[in-house]
């Protein structure tokens, strides 16, 4: 396959244009590959390359960028507690990062080298956004080829592995579309992500890599899902997963949460089965778990070492310096009265809660923000506060972090941060509700409220009396948008009924997508131009009408 190499300036990647987070499939664009062996391997030569180390730190690190303290002290209690929340959006570059990096980047090249073209003369039917096109390539794996290998990411729960997973493939295209005179089109499905389910076996694992092939194409029907449910066996469907893996070249099989895959004694049930169809197609195998799939996966050496290298997500729990480095960046943010100063004593009270794992770090600082925000007599930021903050909003936190690494453990610390979580999202409501209830009432013993609502009424249906003298017709609730856009400016505040209702008809001219339009023969271009403000000021009650 002949083609062109883009020209790039240094730092600069061929789909730097593209937002690969929203844009799933881009066109081919080739840069010359580092190494010569893989020159003209258009399936490797069309991969942005891997982010360096400064890039890497750039693109994990997360911060708040709109956060204003100053601004956050004018807000209503129940506003800065929202506000809070946003919190959870932080994230910071773990000592992990760089080497999921490398090792993704080098799993992709493995993958494409270990494998070589098939030319089919007859044209193959794929379906692609819904429609039948046309192939006539494929990708199968060299037989002489080694056994290919992947990566291994595994750690706690809440250790930063499913959200450094997303910001590593925001920097690759998923789909990448080749198109040749000679060869017409190849689609390259670059990765899937298949995300087991609780308590899955392997048949809903094979569903579930057709399902993620329907939503890489864009098939909004499930054409790959159906395809692979209609085989009865484990065997017949692993072999459709192979062809399927071959059409669309899929560079790597992604397995998140590995952990709740039931993998049984039966040799289609077991790790050795995926293993299998890698050995077959080359594709290369990412598994992404907690620690304790590691036995479930690997219950020998020989199949661990042919899944390529293990990434201990959590080894960074462990380094004291890099976590009080984190929590001195997380204190950057804060919703107290006065500015807390970092000191070493907070950062080993947050340690002490925490364990390290950076979710729940980031879990307790936010918790104790709400806890101050929510007492009369402001509490004392002190050690022992944060401790007891831990306490109440996650009880018995502490004796299964003393106790990491034990499955049963694990279950259990993830059901009381979901719970916690849960439960400060229905208090937020809550307080929310009444805050509304609150303002409603006060608002309703006057007649503000009422009178404001009646004005909406009325200027709605001079809109629609102004539209039935013309003969035009608009979808209520388009109305309604207008009149409420019109209405919820603070510069219309002082306007009269007729002010708003002129308004209000302008702004749904404007909103041409739902007009329709009665012909009639009472209604002729310019000779029946008609005055609106005449119009709606007919519509009016007369003791409402101007002279």
């Amino acid at each position: 396959m002949t083609y062109e190499y883009e020209k790039l300036s240094p730092g600069e990647r061929q789909y730097d244009d593209y937002d690969l987070t929203e844009t799933t499939c881009v066109p081919a664009r080739y840069v010359k590959a580092v190494c010569s062996t893989d020159s003209g391997n258009p399936f490797i030569e069309a991969l942005p390359s891997p982010r360096d180390f400064e890039e890497v730190c750039a693109a994990y690190t997360k911060p708040l960028t709109d956060f204003d303290y100053e601004r956050i002290k004018a807000m209503s209690p129940i506003e800065q507690q929202i506000s809070v929340t946003s919190l959870r959006s932080l994230r910071y570059m773990l000592p992990f990062h760089p080497t999921l990096e490398v090792e993704f980047h080098t799993a992709l090249l493995n993958s494409y080298r270990n494998r070589h073209f098939r030319y089919f003369n007859d044209e193959q039917q794929i379906v692609q956004n819904d429609e039948k096109q046309g192939t006539h390539l494929s990708l199968q794996g060299k037989v002489a080829a080694a056994a290919n290998a992947g990566c291994t990411l595994l750690g706690y729960s809440g250790c930063g592995k499913s959200s450094a997973l997303e910001i590593l493939l925001s920097n690759y295209p998923q789909v990448i579309e080749h198109r040749n005179e000679k060869y017409h089109r190849f689609t390259q499905i670059v990765y899937l992500v298949v995300v087991c389910p609780a308590n899955s076996n392997f048949s809903a694992l094979y569903n579930s890599i057709g399902a993620e092939i329907d939503k890489a194409l864009g098939n909004i029907t499930p054409i790959y899902e159906e395809m692979i449910q209609k085989k009865r066996t484990l065997a017949e469907k692993a072999t459709i997963v192979c062809k399927l893996i071959d059409i669309f070249g899929i560079g790597c099989l992604i397995f998140d949460e590995i952990q709740l895959i039931d993998f049984q004694s039966q040799k289609e049930n077991t790790f050795e089965s995926l293993l299998t169809i890698v050995n077959q197609t080359k594709v290369a195998l990412f598994a992404v778990g907690t620690e304790d799939a590691y036995q479930k996966m690997f219950p020998n050496l020989r199949t661990s070492r042919r899944t390529g290298p293990y990434i201990n997500a959590n080894l960074y729990c462990q380094d004291r310096p890099y976590f009080s480095a984190i929590v001195k960046n997380l204190m950057r943010y804060q919703w107290f009265d006065q500015y807390i100063p970092y000191s070493q004593e907070i950062a080993d009270a947050f340690y002490d809660v925490t364990s390290g794992i950076v979710d729940q770090l980031i879990a307790v600082y936010m918790y104790v923000q709400i806890d101050y925000l929510r007492e009369l007599n402001k509490p004392m930021i002190t050690p022992n506060y944060i401790r007891s903050v831990s306490q109440k909003y996650f009880p018995e936190m502490k004796n299964l972090l003393d106790r990491l690494g034990d499955p049963e453990v694990e279950a259990q610390r993830q059901a009381l941060m979901r719970i916690a979580k849960q439960e400060l999202e229905q208090d937020l409501q809550m307080q929310q509700q009444k805050e509304a209830a609150a303002f409603y009432t006060k608002k309703a013993t006057g007649n503000d409220l009422i009178d404001r609502a009646n004005l909406r009424g009325n200027v709605i249906k001079n809109v629609q009396n102004a539209l039935a003298t013309l003969d035009k017709v608009y979808n209520m609730s388009k109305i309604e948008k207008a009149v409420d856009h019109v209405m919820q400016s603070k510069a219309n505040a002082p306007a009269s009924e007729l002010e708003l209702s002129q308004k209000a008809f302008k702004r749904l001219e404007s909103m041409a997508s739902d007009k329709r339009y009665v012909p009639k023969t009472a209604v002729k271009n310019e000779a029946n131009i008609i005055d609106m403000r005449n119009i709606l000021n007919r519509a009016l009650p007369d003791e409402q009408k101007e002279e």
